[in-house]
């Protein structure tokens, strides 16, 4: 009998609070320790290894002397990139490790005759065989998926695994299906696991006689992870046994710290009364040495300025907490004046309120006929919110150790002109 485990969406460098980067490393950490303790053949690792595709140096310092150890014990990392690892324009720090033989990535593909031919890797140990498709920001990896020539992969014969950065329309449940995913018709049949990534919540199917797992994220990376992870969501990677065929299933669930969840509603309440509502909401509450997470909603009478958030804060950490974090965006007042978005998922907030910006777009009616053509093709529409959230997740780069400003922003400006390279120059004649 042999063994794999299957690790996704590390989201490594993840978290500006130094408290969550390092539990976010500890989460990656404590998998591989458990890898190795359960003497598993190889690991697969399914994308988003990384939160961004130039994380901090620290973590990746890290990272790198994890994969060494397991290099030196003669496991195998198998890994595919995901859409946070990925940059069209240039050179990312998952290349380099790729380059250091941390890894081995089996996506390697070719064109033949306007189809894709994916290569099989074999498990030098185990003989498994293993291939897959990296993800890709904006849905650039559909292309592949829809010229790939599944019937020769089908037709192999031998322990088949496929890893995905995708979710699958028929698997996803409907509160978190999304645009950025593919029909099952488009994954190759007949292989005996399939590993997906992407996907921040557990999910198992069978697919065919096969089985596809997504593990979700080992400790996440927003704090709508963290919410669903108080809220019952559990968190971990999983080890498959197998021989010819899967033979068992293992989730090992990894919890480096409690987070406590906890929603105060306001119904009108003024300033004055909202504070003695937060206050002895708090003091109920058992918070040593958890991350604390507090959403206020509803309806305040008055100006949030006039309540003092931070003191509640300073409050909870004066009980013992690790970490704690007041949310408010779902309290509204009589000042607000905000785009209404049914959801509190941070990545549809942000379409949500593109889109309603970019209904109220103007073109410049000076501007060229062609001019005005290419915008209203590439900047309108489903269009201009994809190229609106790209240029956004380009922003959200931070300047890395010891870069200069100069530096940052010559590096900045090439990822922004990659977003446009993707979808095409603006030029006029």
């Amino acid at each position: 009998m042999s063994k794999f485990a299957h690790i996704t969406d590390c989201h490594l460098g993840s978290w500006r609070n130094p408290k969550l980067r390092d539990l976010n490393l500890q989460a990656f950490e404590e998998s591989i320790l458990i890898s190795i303790k359960e003497q598993v053949d190889f690991i697969v690792i399914t994308g988003d290894f990384f939160d961004v595709n130039i994380p901090q140096l620290a973590p990746v310092k890290k990272a790198v002397e994890i994969m060494k150890n397991v290099r030196d014990l003669g496991i195998p990392i198998y890994m595919i990139y995901g859409s946070h690892d990925f940059n069209t324009a240039n050179i990312s720090m998952i290349d380099i490790l790729h380059s250091a033989e941390l890894f081995i990535k089996p996506t390697e593909f070719q064109f033949t005759n306007d189809s894709v031919k994916l290569r099989f890797f074999v498990d030098k140990k185990t003989g498994a065989k293993i291939t897959g498709i990296s993800g890709r920001r904006v849905g650039l990896d559909k292309e592949i998926y829809e010229k790939l020539d599944r019937k020769e992969l089908e037709l192999e014969d031998g322990f088949k695994i496929f890893l995905l950065h995708k979710g699958i329309q028929e698997i996803l449940p409907l509160d978190i299906q999304s645009r950025d995913t593919i029909p099952i018709s488009l994954v190759p049949k007949g292989f005996d696991y399939y590993g997906g990534g992407h996907i921040h919540r557990r999910i198992e199917k069978k697919i065919g006689d096969g089985l596809i797992v997504y593990p979700g994220p080992l400790f996440g990376s927003t704090f709508q992870d963290l919410e669903e992870t108080a809220k019952g969501e559990k968190r971990g990677f999983y080890i498959i046994s197998f021989d010819n065929k899967i033979l068992d299933r293992k989730f090992i669930e990894i919890n480096v710290v409690k987070i406590l969840y906890k929603e105060i509603f306001s119904q009108k309440l003024n300033s004055e009364k909202l504070e003695d509502e937060i206050s002895r909401k708090i003091s109920e509450l058992e918070v040593k040495d958890k991350i604390v997470l507090i959403k206020i909603k509803g309806k305040l009478l008055g100006k949030r300025s006039n309540i003092d958030f931070a003191k509640f804060s300073l409050d909870i950490f004066k009980k013992g907490a690790l970490l704690s974090f007041i949310n408010t965006n779902n309290l509204s007042t009589d000042e607000t004046k905000a785009v209404v978005v049914h959801s509190d998922n941070k990545i549809d907030i942000e379409r949500e309120i593109f889109r309603e910006r970019i209904k109220n777009f103007q073109v410049d009616s000076s501007l060229s006929t062609r001019i005005k053509n290419q915008i209203n093709s590439k900047l309108i529409g489903i269009a201009g919110e994809k190229i609106s959230t790209s240029l956004l997740d380009v922003l959200r780069n931070e300047k890395l150790e010891n870069e200069n400003t100069s530096t940052y922003d010559d590096r900045i400006a090439s990822y922004a002109k990659s977003v446009f390279d993707e979808e095409g120059h603006f030029y006029d004649n």
